[in-house]
C-alpha cells in the first residue's frame, strides 16, 4: 500500500477520533522480514490524546501479527493517577526511559527501533504525529533482520523467582558492540483514563506498562563483531513483588528484549522479542 493511501486513512481517523467509534484500517499488504519492530509508546493516565494513541499502536499490532513488540512508557509527564486510580504506573525506570527517548514535545509520543529518519531532527527518536507511526513501522518492516531472538522464562511460584534466558544468533555479520536490553512489562489491569472529550473511563484496560528494566538504561554488553551463525546468552533472575490489588499477576506479565547497536547513544533496535512469564 503506498505511504500517501496510508497517511490518507489515519488522517481521517484522527479527525473524527472525539467520537467514540471502532478505529477501522483496512489491511495492509505488507511484506516483511523476519525483523521485529520495538514500539516504545509514551503515555499516561492523565494525557486525554493518548487512548488515541493507544488505539493505533493496538491496530499497528494487528496489522502486523507477531512483527511488533511494545512497551508502555509511564515516565512523570502527565502520568499522574487520577484521584479514584487503584494504581501509580510511574516508576523511576519509566521516567528514566521517557528521558532517553527524549527530545519530544508531547504526549502521546512513539519510539519505532529507537530509529532517527531521514527527516526527523538530529538526536530525534520519538515521533509525536499520530498518523504517521504505521508508516514508519511499515518502512522499519522493510529492513533486513541481522540477530535472531529468543525468550525463555522459568517461574518458582515459591520464591516468585523468574529465571530469563535471552539467546541472540547472527544472521547478518555485525562489526562493532551490541547491548542487550531486556524489559519486564504487565497487560490487562482495568483502572482509570483520562480521554478528554470522552471524560474519565473507569474501565480502561492498560497494557505493555513497563514495570522493571533487568539491565542498564542503555543495555548490558552482549557481544563485538557478531558473525552469522554465532550464538550468544544471558541469563537474569527476578523477583516479582508480592501480587497486591490485581498488580503484580504472573498471567499478565512480559518479558521484553532487544537488541542496540552498542556504539550508539540509544539505538537504532536490530531485533525485538516477547514472551509471556511462564508459571
Amino acid at each position: 500500500m503506498k505511504l500517501s493511501i496510508i497517511t490518507l486513512v489515519l488522517t481521517i481517523i484522527l479527525i473524527s477520533s472525539c467520537e467514540e467509534r471502532p478505529v477501522i484500517i483496512p489491511e495492509i499488504n505488507n511484506e516483511c522480514t523476519d525483523k521485529v519492530i520495538l514500539i516504545e509508546e509514551l503515555t499516561g493516565v492523565s494525557c486525554p490524546n493518548c487512548p488515541r494513541g493507544t488505539e493505533v499502536v493496538e491496530e499497528i499490532i494487528e496489522l502486523f501479527p507477531d512483527k511488533v513488540v511494545v512497551i508502555g512508557v509511564h515516565g512523570d509527564f502527565l502520568s499522574e493517577p487520577q484521584p479514584e486510580s487503584l494504581y501509580d504506573f510511574r516508576s523511576s525506570t519509566a521516567k528514566e526511559a521517557e528521558d532517553f527517548l527524549k527530545p519530544w514535545i508531547g504526549k502521546p509520543a512513539a519510539s519505532i527501533d529507537r530509529f532517527e529518519f531521514m527527516d526527523f531532527n538530529e538526536g530525534q527518536v520519538s515521533l509525536v504525529v499520530i498518523n504517521q507511526w504505521l508508516s514508519r513501522v511499515e518502512e522499519r518492516c522493510q529492513t533486513p533482520q541481522s540477530v535472531d531472538l529468543a525468550i525463555t522464562s522459568d517461574y518458582n511460584p515459591a520464591n516468585r523467582i523468574a529465571t530469563i534466558t535471552v539467546t541472540a544468533e547472527g544472521v547478518l555479520p555485525i562489526l562493532g558492540e551490541l547491548r542487550l536490553n531486556v524489559v519486564i512489562t504487565e497487560s490487562h489491569l482495568i483502572d482509570f483514563q483520562d480521554a478528554g472529550a470522552q471524560g474519565i473511563i473507569p474501565d480502561y484496560e492498560h497494557n505493555h506498562i513497563m514495570k522493571d528494566r533487568l539491565t542498564a538504561l542503555t543495555g548490558d554488553f552482549l557481544i563485538s563483531d557478531f558473525s552469522v551463525g554465532q550464538r550468544v546468552s544471558k541469563t537474569y533472575s527476578y523477583m516479582l513483588p508480592e501480587q497486591d490489588s490485581g498488580e503484580w499477576r504472573v498471567g499478565n506479565m512480559e518479558v521484553v528484549a532487544f537488541v542496540t547497536e552498542g556504539d550508539q547513544q540509544r539505538g537504532p533496535v536490530l531485533q525485538a522479542a516477547q514472551t509471556q512469564l511462564n508459571e
